[in-house]
């Protein structure tokens, strides 16, 4: 049996369907986080229970397990946790921008979200707070703007 290497020197697209794994991907428990990102708000679910603040995926609180979860405001806040510098456009779209910036911020609220970043300098522990912006692909998306 002849074993089957994939190049990986141009990229791999990951694609489900019409999508772009890892960027735009409305779904159904994400509703409220979208047209929160169309109104230029930055929202993340709420446990009615606890009032613990969760990422925008989870459909049950992962402190008390309740399913009553409500959409709230979030201050928009936080600060860099971890980042990476983009220098291989993942796609065509993509070949503008490189090199472009990528991390996870910590919110006020204890939740981790993943974002482009800019502005700077980007570093670990840096203050950031949340902008939108139309990116490649033609979505308008929460950016964090990490202040000096």
């Amino acid at each position: 049996m002849e074993e089957r290497v994939t190049d990986w020197s141009r990229g791999l697209e990951l694609k489900a369907g019409e999508w772009f794994l890892g960027l735009y991907q409305p779904s159904p428990e994400t509703v409220g986080y979208w047209d929160g990102v169309k109104a230029h708000e930055l929202r993340l679910k709420h446990c009615a229970a606890c009032d613990r603040a969760l990422h925008p995926k989870r459909i049950v609180c992962t402190d008390c397990g309740s399913d009553a979860l409500a959409w709230k405001r979030a201050s928009g806040r936080g600060e860099v946790y971890s980042f990476s510098e983009v220098h291989r456009a993942p796609s065509p779209a993509f070949a503008g921008s490189v090199p472009y910036t990528v991390g996870i911020v910590k919110l006020e609220e204890g939740v981790f979200l993943f974002s482009r970043l800019q502005g700077g300098p980007v570093a670990i522990g840096a203050k950031a707070e949340v902008g939108f912006r139309v990116l490649e692909l033609g979505n308008l998306m929460p950016v964090f703007t990490v202040k000096a």
